[in-house]
C-alpha cells in the first residue's frame, strides 16, 4: 500500500537516509555474549540532519515519524530514539538500555509521569538477544520533569517507536519479497505458491497496520499509546518471523542479516510493555 506523505516530510526522511548512508547494523551478538550497537559517529550524522530539533513542538511530530521510519530500516541503536525524545537512556525496573556509563537514566512514572536521575550503583552489562546494550543498573531518587514536558517527551518517544516498528517490519517484508521473487523451488519462483503467498500478503497487511499506526501517531495528544504499542511489538515480530520462513534454512544463516530485525523487534516488544505496564 502506497501513503501519501507531504513532501517536506518525504524530503526529511530522505535527509535521514543519506546521514544513514551505508552505515550497517553489525552482527548480532553471539549467545551469551553482549553488545551494545551505539554508534556515536551515526548520532552525529541523524543529528546533524535535524533529528535532534524533532522535539519542540507538536508539530513535528510527523518528521519524527518519518525519520523513524528510516532509522527502523537498518535497525540502527535504539538509542538514537530513547535518547533524543527523553533525554537520557530508557531505564525500567531495574535495567538501562545502551546505559552504561550513562550520567542519568530516564524512568517512566505512573500516570504517564517521566523522571530524570542518576544511577546509583555500577552499571552491570546484561547479556540479550540484540545489541541494545542492556545493563543492570539501579537509580538514585529521580526528579520528575513537569506533567506538560513530561507528556511531550512520552508523545515524541511514542510516536518515533511506532515509527522504527514500522520501519524494521518494512524492510524485513521487503527482503522475504526478494527472496521469494528470485529463489526457485519445484521449478517455479517461490513467490507463485498459494503458501508462500499467504504469509506474505498476512505480513504486508500487518506491515501496513504499522505504518498506519505510526502515521497516526504524529497527532495523538496522550502520551504513551499503550494498546498501538502492545500491538505494533507483536505485529512486527510476526511480521519478522515470517521474512524468516520465507526464506527457509538460510534464513537462520547469520550472514542473511534477517536475526538484527527478528531480534530488535523481540527486544522492542518487551521494552515497549515493560514502558506501557510502567506509565499506567
Amino acid at each position: 500500500m502506497k501513503f501519501a506523505v507531504a513532501d517536506e516530510l518525504t524530503l526529511f526522511a530522505e535527509s535521514v537516509g543519506v546521514a544513514i548512508g551505508d552505515w550497517g547494523a553489525p552482527r548480532e551478538p553471539e549467545l551469551g555474549s553482549w553488545q551494545d550497537d551505539r554508534d556515536d559517529d551515526l548520532a552525529a550524522r541523524i543529528a546533524a540532519a535535524g533529528w535532534a530539533e524533532l522535539w519542540a513542538g507538536d508539530e513535528l511530530l510527523g518528521a519524527a515519524v518519518a525519520g523513524g521510519i528510516e532509522l527502523g530500516r537498518v535497525a540502527a541503536p535504539i538509542c538514537l530514539v530513547d535518547e533524543a525524545t527523553l533525554g537520557a537512556p530508557l531505564w525500567v525496573d531495574g535495567r538501562a538500555r545502551h546505559g552504561l556509563r550513562a550520567p542519568s537514566l530516564a524512568v517512566p512514572v505512573r500516570g504517564g509521569g517521566l523522571g530524570l536521575g542518576p544511577p546509583s550503583s555500577e552499571a552491570r552489562p546484561e547479556v540479550t538477544l540484540d545489541g541494545s546494550g542492556t545493563v543492570l543498573v539501579e537509580l538514585a531518587a529521580i526528579g520528575q520533569l513537569e506533567e506538560v514536558a513530561a507528556a511531550a517527551c512520552w508523545r515524541a518517544w511514542n510516536a518515533a517507536t511506532l515509527a522504527y516498528l514500522a520501519g524494521l517490519a518494512q524492510r524485513a517484508l521487503e527482503r522475504a519479497v526478494e527472496h521469494a521473487r528470485i529463489r526457485e523451488q519445484f521449478g517455479a519462483p517461490l513467490a507463485s505458491l498459494p503458501a508462500i503467498q499467504s504469509r506474505l500478503a498476512d505480513a504486508a497487511l500487518a506491515t501496513d497496520a504499522l505504518t498506519l499506526l505510526a502515521w497516526a501517531a504524529a497527532t495523538n495528544y496522550t502520551g504513551v499509546q499503550e494498546p498501538e504499542l502492545r500491538f505494533a511489538g507483536s505485529a512486527c515480530c510476526d511480521v519478522t518471523a515470517s521474512a524468516h520462513q520465507v526464506h527457509g534454512a538460510v534464513g537462520f544463516a547469520l550472514e542473511t542479516g534477517l536475526h538484527v530485525y527478528h531480534r530488535r523487534a523481540r527486544s522492542l516488544q518487551a521494552w515497549t510493555a515493560a514502558v506501557c505496564s510502567a506509565a499506567r
